[in-house]
């Protein structure tokens, strides 16, 4: 984080910040702290940054309800507010959070303002979901890490760590048992989108109403819990690939807690077929983006990975 802080610094002593940064990390926390000091060095640190008050720094969210940044939203709150001078007459920067939700019609109206922004105006997108951000806005913008993890609702967490540190030997009996347990998990979270949804689209008739509109919702809630669970099991392939790597020497790991599981488990594969596992995850993960059933490929997954 001191390096990105120190190339940022850089660039706005030179006065050529990017038009726009992707700042991509948890919105609440790593992510918001780092647009909280880009504000503060073009600003001026003041209790109004910290608060979110300060004009000349304005946040946008998802609407409360649909928890959608729609087209109406950005023509009729975030560009009208970006076209406006600073009140105190220097830099004027945009903070959107959760950008990822931003509507492709929000998007494609927003492209324009993004590639000609106004003099002295920044915009900061925040997501933690930096792959549900259209390529338009991500190409016009500078990407920018802001450290720190997502990390998979409970009590999904702690069944998915339960099941990884459960492994003891190869079976294909037991691989789709495995499978099973991750399908249900996943079956879960189809069910809790769809119920949190509707239950948010009641105190909004046009979205309890739009179909379309609530299966988006629905689809995009439960692709996020989704994407959080192929995180973690990432997250305990890289906890593998690291301690096989240095021999089970003491290392940072993302489970320090599941040590002694993840060592047995390094210890029984060799280097070369932990690292296969990663390239073997991006493709299951193509795969349910292509709404392929997860009770169709899990098995066949669980069975070739070497967890």
């Amino acid at each position: 984080m001191d390096a990105i802080r120190e190339n940022l610094s850089r660039a706005f002593q030179a006065g050529r910040p990017a038009q726009g940064y992707v700042i991509v990390g948890p919105v609440r926390g790593e992510g918001r702290e780092l647009a909280e000091w880009i504000g503060a060095q073009l600003l001026g640190d003041s209790p109004t940054l910290a608060e979110h008050a300060n004009p000349d720094m304005p946040w946008f969210e998802p609407e409360k309800v649909s928890r959608v940044i729609s087209v109406n939203m950005m023509r009729e709150r975030i560009l009208p507010v970006a076209q406006q001078s600073a009140l105190a007459g220097g830099w004027k920067v945009i903070v959107i959070v959760s950008a990822d939700r931003l509507r492709q019609e929000a998007a494609n109206a927003f492209l324009k303002t993004l590639e000609e922004p106004p003099p002295k105006t920044l915009f900061l997108l925040l997501t933690d979901a930096p792959g549900e951000l259209l390529p338009t806005i991500i190409s016009r913008c500078q990407v920018v890490n802001a450290g720190g993890t997502r990390k998979l609702d409970e009590p999904w967490r702690t069944q998915v760590l339960d099941l990884l540190a459960g492994i003891d030997k190869k079976s294909v009996l037991l691989d789709a048992a495995r499978a099973e347990t991750l399908c249900a998990i996943l079956d879960e979270m189809a069910d809790r989108a769809e119920k949190e949804v509707r239950a948010e689209a009641k105190a909004n008739t046009a979205v309890e109403e739009d179909a379309d509109t609530l299966k988006a919702l629905i689809g995009a809630k439960a692709k996020a819990w989704r994407n959080d669970l192929l995180l973690t099991l990432e997250q305990w392939m890289r906890d593998l690939v690291c301690l096989r790597a240095t021999n089970g020497a003491e290392t940072p790991l993302t489970f320090p807690e599941r040590r002694d599981a993840l060592l047995r488990r390094a210890q029984a594969h060799p280097l070369a077929k932990l690292n296969e596992n990663l390239t073997m995850l991006e493709t299951l993960a193509i795969q349910l983006d292509r709404n392929i059933p997860p009770a169709q490929i899990l098995p066949y997954w669980m069975d070739r990975f070497y967890l």
